[in-house]
Order: C-alpha cells, then structure tokens, then sequence
C-alpha cells in the first residue's frame, strides 16, 4: 500500500513539473524577430533590476558593462523599423537638462541620488553630463556616490581626467581614481 501511494506521489509530482516547465517553455517556431528581441529586453531589465544589485561593487561594474553590450548589440539587429523600447542611448541636451532640473527640486541628497540611479539605469551620459551631476551634489561622499553610479555608463571615458579635477580633496581624487582605474577596459 505504502507503494501504491508513493508511485501515486512521484506520479503527480512528475506531472505538476512537466506541466509548469512545458507552461514556461515558449514557442520558437512562430516568434518574430520583433518579439524575441522584446523577450531579450525584458529578461535584460530582469536581470538588471532583480540580480544585478545583489552583487559586489566590482561584479556589478563588469556585469553591468555586459549588459550595456548586450543592449547595443540587440539594436543592430534588424526589425524592418521596430526600435528597442527602453534601449540605452546617449541622454539629449535637452533630457539632461530636464534632469538636472529634477535633481535640483529635490530636498535631500538620498533623493537626488535615487534620480540619477533612475537615469543612470536606462541612459549613457558624457564625462561633461556626470561632472554637472556631481556638481549638483553638496557632500563629497554623494559626489564620489555619482561617480560610482555613471561612471559605468559612460560613454567618452577618455575624458576621465576631467573627472578626477572636479574633486579638490586629495583624498576623494584617489576614490575617484580606484572608480576609474577599476573599470574594465573595452
């Protein structure tokens, strides 16, 4: 009897798995090009939201540099015309002006902060556009804290001289220095 009601277990356990993974298994038969690069994004903002944050500063700088890659890779994939929702771009003249006005309104430093994790999350900024975010800042701890969030989204890193001259503090301008220096090279 005993038997009879295990083999009636494994039966069922066997069937609620295969009927979950064949719910999860998609159809690659009839997938448009359009519809596989949205399934890339969302398990690209998945992985971005969900798993990146849980790793070491230094693991999330070169996890994250992969996935800048792997979004601008997905762009030049051909769709007849169907752009990316929620690529990566350069922020605009007039979108970083709009942000910086957004920092600006805000009471408290934290705050400013989660705005530029926000716009650091789905733009690329200039060594110009981060040194404005850091002037924004009134604490050197919040100014290396912005360096630390854009530095990875950096486009024009060979300007990161300029960087290291926002600082006046010897001190900072070495944390600033490890920021850099720890990025990897591409």
């Amino acid at each position: 009897m005993k038997k009879f009601f295990l083999l009636i277990i494994l039966l069922f356990v066997f069937v609620s798995v295969s009927e979950t993974y064949s719910q999860r298994k998609p159809d690659f038969g009839n997938i448009s090009i359009r519809e596989v690069k949205n399934r890339l994004i969302e398990n690209l903002q998945e992985l971005d939201s969900e798993y990146l944050q849980n790793l070491s500063y230094k693991d999330y700088r070169k996890a994250r540099e992969l996935l800048i890659e792997s979004y601008n890779l997905l762009r030049m994939i051909p769709d007849n015309g169907i752009t990316i929702r929620e690529e990566m771009k350069i922020m605009s003249d007039r979108d970083f002006s709009d942000l910086c006005e957004k920092i600006k309104s805000e009471g408290f430093e934290s705050d400013k902060i989660y705005v530029i994790q926000l716009a650091a999350k789905y733009n690329r900024f200039t060594v110009a556009q981060l040194i404005n975010l850091i002037n924004l800042m009134s604490f050197s701890n919040d100014k290396i804290e912005v360096v630390k969030i854009v530095y990875p989204n950096v486009v024009d890193k060979y300007n990161s001289h300029l960087i290291i001259n926002e600082f006046t503090h010897s001190s900072d301008k070495e944390r600033v220095k490890k920021i850099i220096n720890d990025f990897p090279d591409k």
